[in-house]
C-alpha cells in the first residue's frame, strides 16, 4: 500500500520523538552530547511540512537567508563608447584605402566598381567644388545625363576635367552618340571642344572640399602615415583599457554601496 506524504511526515516526526526519549549516550546532529534547545513553540502540523518546518521542530537553526546579488546593468556609455570605437576605426580605413587607391596620381585618380575619385587640380568649378577637392563619380548611361549636371570626363589631351553640362547634343556629328557642351562654372565661355560620350567617366556624386589633396599628399607619403595613424590606434587602444578599468571599477564600488 502506497503511503502519502503527509504520513511519511507523521512518520519521520515520530522517531524524531523516540530518539530524543533515549537516553542511553546517544549523539545529536552537531557531533555533541547535548541536544539543540528545544523549540519555543510546540510543532504540531496539520498537513505536509516543509523543510524548515522540520528544522524548527528539531531545533536546528535555520540558514540565513542572504540578498541575492545585483545584476549589473548595461552601461548605456558603453555601448556608446562602442559605437565610437567603430566609427573611429572605420574612418582610418578609409582613409588607408583612398590612399593606397590614390597611389600619388591625382589625375588618374582611383576606379572601383563604377565609383572614380579625383583631385580638383583647377579653379574654375571654385563656387562649386572648391580647387584641391576630392570628387566622387559614378559610371552612367551617357542617355541619362542631363542639362545642370556636372561630369568627369578626359579631354583630347589625355586630361581629366570636371565641368558642368550647359548643353547636350543628340547623334554629335552622326556618331550616334550623345555630345556635351561643359563649361567651368566659373569660366566665362564655355570650353572649346564637345565632350563625346565615350570621353564621360562619370557624373559627379559628391565632393570633399581639401581632401583631394591630403590624400594625394598622404599618398606620395605613405609610411608617414602608416606611423601616424599607428600611433594614433595605440595611443586610443591604450586610453580605452585605461577608461574601461575605471569604469568597471567605479561599478563595482556602486555595487557594494547597494549590497550593503
Amino acid at each position: 500500500m502506497m503511503k502519502t506524504l503527509e504520513q511519511i511526515n507523521q512518520e519521520f516526526l515520530d522517531e524524531i520523538a523516540d530518539e530524543k526519549a533515549t537516553e542511553n549516550n546517544e549523539i545529536n546532529f552537531y557531533g555533541s552530547d547535548e541536544w539543540p534547545a528545544e523549540p519555543e513553540e510546540d510543532f504540531a502540523p496539520g498537513g505536509i511540512c516543509s523543510l524548515e518546518d522540520i528544522q524548527k521542530a528539531i531545533g536546528i537553526p535555520l540558514a540565513a537567508k542572504t540578498a541575492p546579488a545585483p545584476v549589473r546593468q548595461a552601461s548605456g556609455k558603453g555601448f556608446a563608447k562602442r559605437m565610437a570605437d567603430v566609427l573611429f576605426y572605420v574612418i582610418i580605413a578609409f582613409v588607408l584605402i583612398m590612399t593606397l587607391m590614390f597611389g600619388g596620381k591625382t589625375n588618374e585618380g582611383f576606379h572601383l566598381l563604377g565609383y572614380s575619385g579625383f583631385t580638383v587640380l583647377s579653379g574654375s568649378m571654385q563656387r562649386e567644388i572648391p580647387e584641391g577637392s576630392l570628387v566622387i563619380t559614378k559610371s552612367v548611361d551617357p542617355a541619362a545625363i542631363e542639362v545642370g549636371d556636372d561630369i568627369t570626363f578626359v579631354r583630347e589631351d589625355n586630361l581629366t576635367i570636371t565641368h558642368r553640362v550647359v548643353s547636350i547634343m543628340e547623334d554629335y556629328e552622326n556618331s550616334g552618340s550623345r555630345g556635351f557642351q561643359t563649361q567651368g562654372v566659373e569660366n566665362p565661355e564655355p570650353d572649346l571642344d564637345v565632350v563625346h560620350a565615350a570621353n564621360v567617366i562619370g557624373l559627379v556624386k559628391f565632393s570633399i572640399p581639401e581632401l583631394g589633396y591630403t590624400l594625394s599628399y598622404a599618398s606620395e607619403h605613405i609610411g608617414i602615415v602608416f606611423a601616424v595613424l599607428g600611433g594614433i590606434l595605440v595611443a586610443t587602444v591604450a586610453l580605452g583599457k585605461v577608461f574601461s578599468r575605471r569604469e568597471d571599477e567605479n561599478e563595482e564600488s556602486l555595487d557594494m554601496e547597494k549590497a550593503a
